[in-house]
Parts: structure tokens; C-alpha cells; sequence
């Protein structure tokens, strides 16, 4: 869609890149208002909403061609589909073996993708950027059917249901828990937004770069489905441990490498860490807020990682190449692990809630 709004409406590459930036702005900004201050709210309302907001974000586009408009429609777009990610995250970290319940949903998102890509590309190849402005419209319009599956109240939850007094919040292990999901997807946006140059850097042409990433996909449906099988047997901490060391495995070999073999195999390996990472984080900060805030700031750590990431990924290439991607990358991922073993000794220390990591 960014590549459709630079060939359809002669946008520059540097106004394409503001519009998507805004969509994830948006996210960012929804999903924490959702996790603060809406932890009590009518939770399928929340759901029609954001899908309100993001069918009038995704339906007025297609009506002018104007750089601002679309920056502003897309941006409520992306407040909209942050609302309902928080919501969705919630709702599914506080099942009864979340481990599982996250792994089948990114298992099930990832298929989802896949098969939608090439609709996609049909879409903007015969009908243009309105097009693919109306098929995503469409998916959001399923939405209103499927919002009352939604439980309408907040687990966690003490005293009766007038008063809805939360529990307090986890403050500590918060910090922790969302550092570690910041730090890495500062790592995964800078590699992310530059894998075409580290990958023109290994030697590969576009259509093998676009190869191996088509084919990464498929680790990526492995891993989510790896993760869903996995649960409970396992410590959420030595998973979640293990899922950090393979993608500083893979963003050595990506940025690293200088070989095609190398490139090709860390796509591959980080393909398959990202669901572990996501199904098994998202467990754990379930598992340290009955309320479900932590995992729905998740969404807000994750948009805003990469958008630093990327940011940073950019000033570090222009001075000193973009090996120093990696070497960033590494350097952030070290920092998760750090504060993954703060995060167990913390919790470990607490009686109460000993079991949490297990």
C-alpha cells in the first residue's frame, strides 16, 4: 500500500513513510489509552469502536487524493485498530493457558497474512490504492460480527461490579516486563527496516531478498504453532530467554554475515523467534497482571520500539554503514536478557507470586 500510494498519487517515498508512521502512531497511542485509563471499560464497546474508527480511517482515503487528509484519516485508522489489538491481547492473555491461547492466535495471524498477501497484490495491481483501501475495510466491517464473542467485562476485577475496583497495578515488574519488550523491538525495527540494504550487502538481488522473505513466513507459522504446543512445558522465562538468544542468533547472521547463506538462514531463525517472543511475553505479563494493562501496553511498547529502532537503525547507517545495525541489535538484546533475569529474581523473591514464571 505505501509503494501503491507513491506510483497512484505521486506521493515522495519520505510522504508514503509519514503515513504509514502515523497508522502505527495511532496504535501506539490507542492501545495505552486502552490499558490505562479503559481497563474498566465495556470491552466490546472498545471493539466496535476502534473498528468504526478504523472503516472511516480506511473509507475517507479513498475519496481525495490530498498528502494531509490521508495522513490524518490514516492516523485515526491506526487509533481505531489500536484500540481493538488492546482489547484482543487482553482479552486472550487472561484465558486459562494463555501459552497456548497466544501461540494459536499468532499461529492463526500469520496463515491469515500469508494468505492475504497475494490478494492483496491483486487488489492494487487491478484496482489501485482504492482498492486495497476498500478489501481492508472490508475485513474490519467482520468485526461487528464478531465483537459479541468478546467478554464485555475485565478479568481481575475486586468488589462488586458498580464499584469495579482494579487491583493495584504491578508497577515494578511492569517497567520490567515492558523493557524487555521495548529493548526488543528496537532490535527487530532497525534490522527490519533496513533487511533490503543488509541484504543487497550479503549479495542477493531484490527478487531473492523478496524470496527469502516470502519463504520466512512459513518459520514464522512454525514458530507461533511451536509455541502453542509448547505451553506448560516449559519455564516462561527460559522460553522467552531462549526466543531472545535466537534472534541475536539471527541478527548476527543477517547483519553479520556478508553471505547469502547467512542472510537467507537469519530471516529464517528470526522468523520463528518472533511468535516465541510474542506468545511467551504475552503469557508472562498475563500471568503479572490479572487486569490484563501490562500485555495491553504491549502493543504501545512494540510500536514504539520499532519506530525508534528504525529511527536509530537510519542515524547509525549513515555514519557507520549498516553493520552497525546489528551490532545495535545485539547490543538491545543483551539488555532483554539482563532484564529478563532482573524480572525472575524479582518475582522469585515475591511468595505470592512464585509460580508466575513457571
Amino acid at each position: 500500500m505505501v509503494g501503491a500510494l507513491i506510483d497512484d498519487y505521486h506521493f515522495t517515498s519520505s510522504q508514503a513513510g509519514f503515513i504509514a508512521g502515523a497508522e502505527m502512531v495511532g496504535v501506539g497511542i490507542a492501545a495505552f489509552i486502552s490499558a490505562t485509563i479503559g481497563a474498566i471499560w465495556n470491552r466490546r464497546l472498545v471493539i466496535v469502536v476502534g473498528a468504526t474508527l478504523g472503516v472511516l480511517g480506511t473509507v475517507a482515503p479513498i475519496l481525495t487524493a490530498a498528502f494531509t487528509p490521508i495522513l490524518f484519516f490514516r492516523l485515526i485508522a491506526g487509533f481505531g485498530c489500536g484500540l481493538m489489538a488492546a482489547i484482543i491481547l487482553t482479552v486472550l492473555g487472561t484465558t486459562r493457558n494463555p501459552d497456548r491461547t497466544l501461540g494459536s492466535y499468532y499461529f492463526m495471524s500469520y496463515i491469515s497474512a500469508a494468505l492475504l498477501m497475494p490478494l492483496g497484490v491483486w487488489t492494487v495491481v487491478h484496482f489501485h490504492i482504492q482498492g486495497a483501501y476498500a478489501l481492508t475495510a472490508l475485513l474490519l466491517v467482520v468485526t461487528y460480527f464478531t465483537a459479541h464473542r468478546i467478554p464485555p467485562t475485565v478479568a481481575g476485577l475486586r468488589g462488586d461490579v458498580v464499584s469495579r475496583q482494579l487491583p493495584p497495578f504491578p508497577m515494578t515488574v511492569a517497567v520490567l516486563s515492558l523493557g524487555i519488550s521495548v529493548f526488543f523491538w528496537v532490535a527487530i525495527g532497525s534490522l527490519w527496516a533496513f533487511v533490503e540494504r543488509l541484504g543487497l550487502q550479503s549479495g542477493l538481488t531484490e527478487v531473492e531478498i523478496g524470496s527469502a522473505l516470502t519463504v520466512g513466513q512459513l518459520a514464522a507459522i512454525a514458530g507461533a504453532l511451536t509455541a502453542s504446543l509448547m505451553y506448560a512445558r516449559i519455564d516462561k522465562a527460559m522460553f522467552l530467554a531462549i526466543s531472545i538468544v535466537l534472534a541475536m542468533l539471527s541478527i548476527s547472521l543477517i547483519g553479520w554475515g556478508y553471505s547469502s547463506h547467512h542472510f537467507k538462514l537469519g530471516v529464517l531463525v528470526m522468523n520463528f523467534s518472533l511468535p516465541l517472543f510474542l506468545a511467551y511475553l504475552g503469557s508472562m505479563m498475563a500471568a503479572l497482571d490479572s487486569a490484563g494493562r501490562i500485555i495491553g501496553l504491549s502493543v504501545t511498547s512494540q510500536t514504539s520500539g520499532m519506530a525508534i529502532g528504525a529511527a536509530l537503525g537510519g542515524i547509525l547507517a549513515s555514519h557507520f554503514g549498516y553493520v552497525a545495525i546489528a551490532t545495535m541489535g545485539v547490543a538491545c538484546l543483551i539488555i532483554c536478557m539482563i532484564l529478563l533475569a532482573a524480572l525472575s529474581v524479582y518475582m522469585r523473591k515475591q511468595p505470592a507470586n512464585s509460580s508466575l514464571l513457571a
